[in-house]
């Protein structure tokens, strides 16, 4: 190819993938406030929680007060005021102050009783109240948008140098999660290309060949960028590490075409790269996407989107390794050099294939040992533990727990089927006793329910007494279908023709306390089943729990059983992929044993630590399973290539070319490794604790992977003796 042609080539590819990059880029946006893509999608408890937003609204809801903040604060009602006059988006649903409520009941009782009855929910011991901000559907949709604009209308109106003032609840946890999701791309991603880059530099030594590199991934990454946005999906939680894997996975694949180009002419530069590498590039990033497409599969919608565009990254990856990079090298690069240094590590080979069964003993002990830890993992999807506790948002809801009171919850319903409105009050008061008997258990620290809204019952007694308490349950009756405005109490028919009155209980604790679900889910039911039997039959009710505490619960326990069989789908793929690009069983089945060593091994070692899984360590296994099978197959497809050159029939390997193998490939899979750890080592200062621990937990597999496929892969493959010895000729 002309000089000329070999320019037009490159530059309008270069154009061509910058174009998309800026585009994709500028389209940019988050789905992190969506809550429902860290659950799993088919479950009880979910459509419990669906069935719950369909009867009482969306229980999506800020929090705000200030030093103050009392029911005679003027700003009290001016913001109520303006958050409802100035919502032209339809983001809230309606407010609710301490202030609100005692004029509501005010004809009823004091509002001494009535701070009493709302104390640790909208009243502190001191009188200090707050505003319930509730969100409608387009609100918790646009979580972003609405916390914003709550954001500035509080501070607008009380003043953004007021002491106290505070905005909280999940919604503003989600808009900061937004923020530290924006800020990896900008402080982590960029560290993390420059880093690989200046590790790539140190490897090659030659600063032409470094900028291909860095080019090729650099478009590589941006484009993956772009395939999200462009399709019209949003960046969620894990997608941070889209673009670096990307980067990371170019640097790797272009760094091999590089070393299969060494010693070749300068008119054969592409041609060799090309000749040599278009097979392992291309089953190599085969093998990473199916890794990354088993998390298609998941349950939950964050994994699925990952791995899908994960995938859809690695396809993109190759094809500018292939399409743009043997190109580019041939017109940057007069010659490259072959490298002699790769001798050094031949000596750790020749060691290996002296004592192959020393070495494999030392790593079988390794496996027994760290996978004896595998049954004591356990999950944990705190949010807390996601954004990490020393989050300006978590903050902030710690202080407000210790002004008004907790703020996290799940919740109880109670249903009654076909109820008499005459009887309401005998429900009312089976509530309220029920909510004294959920108190007294120590899972729970204060309850809310419709009862709050409702007039005390009189306690006098005589003919004066029982007149004031028939006149009493007729109020309550009249005041049943008002109640259904605090979305405490659903009035509704089913198509059966059945009416079901449905009374919800919000179950409130601290945010920041640990709780156990499992113990909570438990007691309670026993306590409410037991309770409101002393005054109903069992047919005539029945008690659910739900609630979003409740769905982290749920995705805690099944997200074990996801990453097993995330994993072992990947695996189930890949292995049949490498038995057929081997054309043997038995090196396809070795060939993978380095490559699953390192997640036995890791999570092993996680279980016995006692670290809980997270959503991104149960990924990081089967990223890393991909990524490191790189490596496994350039080495084996070298190795079986020469021994094809030497004459050997398909699925069997000489000694000699895997020797020869090693020497070729040994230093590009130390380099690759190293880069790849060097790079992502820029995600692991973030506060996007999730993000932190995946990029972690993917360093070690590939570091582990990397010493597995020094020494135990050929270990493995001289001690079951696949191979075949040379002849005393050759």
């Amino acid at each position: 190819m002309r000089t000329s042609l070999l320019v037009a080539v490159v530059s309008i590819q270069l154009l061509l993938g910058a174009a998309i990059c800026l585009v994709g880029i500028l389209k940019l946006d988050t789905n992190i406030e969506d809550v429902m893509q860290w659950l799993p999608d088919h479950s009880h408890e979910r459509d419990l929680y669906e069935g719950l937003v369909a009867k009482f609204g969306v229980d999506d809801f800020l929090l705000t007060t200030w030093d103050g903040c009392q029911v005679d604060d003027p700003r009290l009602r001016l913001v109520e005021t303006r958050l409802k006059d100035d919502d032209v988006d339809g983001l809230i649903a309606n407010t609710l102050s301490g202030a609100d409520l005692i004029d509501n009941g005010s004809q009823y009782e004091s509002a001494e009783a009535i701070e009493r009855r709302f104390r640790g929910f909208f009243f502190n011991e001191q009188g200090q109240t707050c505003i319930a901000i509730v969100l409608t559907k387009e609100g918790m949709t646009n979580r972003l948008e609405a916390v914003e604009f709550i954001n500035r209308v509080v501070r607008e109106t009380v003043g953004a140098d007021q002491p106290g003032l505070l905005v909280v609840g999940y919604p503003a946890i989600s808009a900061e999660g937004d923020k530290l999701i924006r800020l990896n791309l900008l402080q982590a991603l960029l560290p993390c290309c420059l880093l690989a880059t200046l590790m790539a530099l140190f490897f090659l030594r030659d600063l032409r060949l470094v900028l291909v590199i860095f080019l090729t991934s650099g478009i590589a990454a941006g484009v993956s960028i772009a395939i999200v946005t462009l399709t019209g999906h949003k960046w969620g939680g894990l997608s941070s590490a889209i673009p670096a894997l990307t980067f990371i996975l170019t640097v790797s694949g272009t760094l091999h075409l590089v070393n299969y180009a060494r010693g070749a002419a300068h008119d054969q530069i592409a041609l060799t790269a090309l000749r040599l590498g278009w097979k392992p590039c291309l089953f190599s990033a085969m093998t990473t996407a199916v890794s990354m497409l088993s998390l298609s599969h998941s349950e939950y919608q964050a994994i699925r989107e990952f791995g899908l565009f994960c995938a859809t990254g690695v396809v993109n990856s190759v094809v500018w390794q292939l399409a743009f990079a043997p190109w580019a090298l041939q017109l940057v690069a007069k010659t490259i050099a072959a490298d002699r240094s790769e001798t050094k590590l031949v000596r750790l080979h020749d060691w290996t294939a002296a004592h192959p069964v020393l070495v494999f003993g030392l790593f079988a002990v390794t496996l027994v040992i760290t996978a004896a830890g595998l049954p004591k993992l356990r999950s944990g999807l705190e949010v807390e533990e996601m954004f990490g506790i020393h989050t300006e948002a978590i903050q902030d809801v710690v202080k407000f727990e210790q002004e008004i009171g907790p703020i996290d919850q799940t919740e109880l319903l109670v249903e009654f089927v076909n109820p008499e409105a005459s009887s309401f009050a005998d429900r009312a008061a089976a509530i309220r006793q029920l909510q004294a008997a959920l108190v007294r258990l120590p899972e729970v620290d204060a309850t809310l329910a419709a009862t709050a809204w409702l007039p005390p019952e009189t306690q006098r007694g005589g003919i004066a007494g029982v007149s004031q308490r028939v006149i009493y349950r007729r109020k309550l009756a009249n005041m049943r279908l008002e109640l259904t405005k605090t979305s405490y109490l659903s009035l509704e028919q089913t198509e059966s023709g059945d009416q079901i009155e449905t009374w919800r209980l919000s179950l409130r604790f601290p945010f920041a306390k640990s709780v156990d679900f499992a113990a909570l889910r438990d007691t309670v039911a026993v306590a409410a089943q037991e309770d409101l039997q002393q005054h109903f039959a069992p047919a005539q009710f029945q008690v659910e729990q739900t609630g979003v505490g409740l769905l982290y619960h749920v995705g805690q326990s099944k997200l074990m059983s996801d990453l097993f069989y995330n994993y072992l789908l990947a695996f189930a793929v890949i292995c049949p992929l490498m038995i057929f690009v081997l054309w043997s069983p038995s090196l396809g089945l070795l060939s993978m044993i380095p490559n699953c060593f390192p997640a036995i091994c890791l999570y092993g070692a996680i279980g016995w630590w006692g670290q809980p899984v997270d959503i991104g360590i149960a990924i990081a296994g089967c990223i890393a399973l991909g990524i490191a099978v790189d490596d496994t197959t350039h080495f084996m497809l070298r190795a079986e290539e020469i021994s094809s050159q030497q004459g050997k029939r398909r699925g069997r390997i000489k000694n000699s070319a895997i020797r020869a193998a090693y020497s070729q490939c040994s230093r590009a899979m130390l380099a690759t490794t190293l880069i790849a750890a060097v790079g992502l080592a820029a995600f692991l200062n973030q506060t996007l604790l999730v993000m932190a621990r995946f990029s972690l937990v993917l360093i070690l597999s590939l570091l582990i992977a990397l010493i597995c496929d020094l020494l135990l892969l050929p270990a493995l493959l001289y001690t079951f003796r696949v191979t075949e010895p040379d002849s005393p000729e050759e």
